[in-house]
């Protein structure tokens, strides 16, 4: 089986830029449909959790949901491997960005930045188009694929734009070092986290989320930024960045990760609420409820 993926991820990162990107993202959304339908892989985990999300919709809103997870889904596998494709004025066009001045006078402050997003809209694309077109290396904190060949495959792609990946199981003495040398630390807030994690409101009370944010922003004082990418109807994404107030928790008292922690969470629901197909509700994110 490792073999066989490891055989598709290389005939998809060969075949798929030498179509045009449009194709790509018309041919997305119609094999998404086609998941939907056909091998509905982890609908039942979708519809739970949209159930415990937004218990007012009916089955058929939810279902709705589910299907464009699944373009969503297809679409991000597909425009992954377009990344390297893209100049930077071909990036301008696709990946809009209202504020991307605020990374730069972030790292004004010499403590370094904390660049957290979710897996919500094109999540690969904003780490690699943002960091390209700033010019400026993120180190993206990345969970490794059990499949060593198709995980090598992947992170050759997410490094071709200057990005540097660090392992999520050995991280905290290497986000040290990166912040300690005012660089971007980018990561995804929206996992899944053992019990004994912080517990938020996301969309239902006492929620566990990874906590580790938190802790290091106030420990180190370093400027946090919170941003998602939204697809708009001409393929196109939209990317506005929201600052997280760091400097009223000056000490790392567990009522101050709560809320800091908490900060993110909130701005993560916002979007999801104006867009549910964007996010990824396959992921068991309320397991440890």
């Amino acid at each position: 089986m490792n073999l066989l993926l490891y055989v598709l991820f290389e005939i998809l990162k060969v075949m798929i830029p030498l179509f045009p990107l449009r194709f790509i993202q018309f041919a997305a959304g119609l094999k998404g449909k086609a998941f939907y339908y056909i091998l509905p892989i982890r609908k039942q985990t979708a519809l739970s959790n949209l159930k415990l999300a937004f218990p007012d919709k009916s089955d058929k809103e939810l279902n709705e949901i589910v299907k464009g997870c699944y373009v969503n889904v297809l679409t991000v596998i597909a425009e992954f491997f377009y990344l390297r494709k893209f100049s930077i004025k071909g990036l301008h066009k696709l990946l809009k960005i209202k504020n991307i001045e605020l990374i730069t006078e972030k790292l004004n402050s010499g403590k370094g930045l904390i660049l957290i997003s979710a897996h919500f809209g094109n999540w690969e694309l904003t780490a690699y188009g943002v960091s390209k077109m700033l010019s400026i290396p993120f180190n993206v904190i990345v969970k490794e694929q059990t499949n060593k060949r198709v995980n090598e495959g992947i992170n050759s792609i997410r490094t071709s734009g200057g990005n540097r990946m660090i392992d999520m199981k050995n991280s905290l003495r290497e986000i040290l070092k990166v912040l300690k040398s005012n660089g971007i630390v980018a990561m995804l807030g929206d996992q899944s986290a053992p019990k004994e994690n912080v517990k938020v409101n996301f969309f239902i009370e006492g929620v566990p989320t990874y906590e580790g944010t938190a802790r290091i922003a106030i420990k180190t004082g370093a400027e946090v930024l919170f941003g998602v990418s939204t697809r708009n109807p001409d393929g196109t994404y939209s990317l506005r960045l929201h600052e997280i107030d760091t400097s009223k928790y000056k000490e790392s008292t567990e009522d101050n990760v709560k809320a800091l922690t908490q900060a993110h969470a909130d701005l993560l629901v916002e979007y999801i609420k104006r867009r549910p197909d964007h996010w990824l509700w396959f992921h068991r994110r309320f397991k440890n409820v």
